[in-house]
């Protein structure tokens, strides 16, 4: 019964395309990106960049980052059962197959970024927390802690100290995520943003 449980949403997890360092380009059209992942496209130059095959690491299925990634890019478009890319089970797995694979692409949490590959920027928005922020970056999801509906009293300071500003305006930066109380926006669960 879902009436029992309490859905506290502690902070906003943003996502990009990330490349290997070697691929010429820097940003890349929505319709684009979507046509990789579906395997319509299959090698850089169709996109603007380099004569390069595209190495597609997709997370696992049932990965929560995957399931945000295809949600916002895919849409309601399906993947052809015929296009099987590499999976790997872990952002950290897909960061170093990307790092070191000639014209590879996955996506991972703004959390994962570094040196070793190259975030893409989509129809010209770069991946950074100010963009989600106010939607103009579409690849993020909330990170949530459920409850009981009524939670102890541990419980329920745990969450106020999750929402707390010695968490949210510290910690939660520092390790790449977004502060609820920065969001220009919110998202319902079917996908519909209003300006708060």
């Amino acid at each position: 019964d879902i009436s029992k449980i309490a859905d506290n949403k502690v902070c906003i997890v943003g996502m990009a395309p990330i490349v290997n360092a070697d691929v010429t380009i820097d940003d890349i059209k929505l319709e684009d990106l979507k046509k990789i992942f579906t395997g319509e496209v299959t090698n850089w130059k169709q996109v603007g960049g380099q004569d390069l095959a595209i190495t597609v690491i997709n997370r696992a299925s049932g990965s929560g980052t995957r399931a945000t990634f295809e949600k916002a890019v895919l849409g309601d478009t399906k993947v052809p059962a015929s296009f099987k890319p590499q999976e790997q089970d872990s952002s950290g797995t897909a960061v170093k197959m990307v790092a070191s694979t000639p014209g590879a692409i996955s996506y991972v949490a703004f959390s994962y970024f570094d040196s070793s590959f190259k975030a893409l920027k989509v129809d010209g928005v770069e991946p950074d927390a100010q963009n989600v922020e106010d939607n103009s970056w579409k690849i993020w999801s909330y990170e949530h802690m459920y409850t009981a509906a009524n939670p102890d009293e541990a419980t329920q300071a745990f969450i106020d100290y999750m929402l707390s500003d010695d968490v949210q305006g510290s910690l939660v930066e520092k390790n790449g995520y977004i502060a609820i109380a920065n969001m220009k926006v919110e998202r319902d669960a079917s996908g519909n943003v209003k300006n708060l």
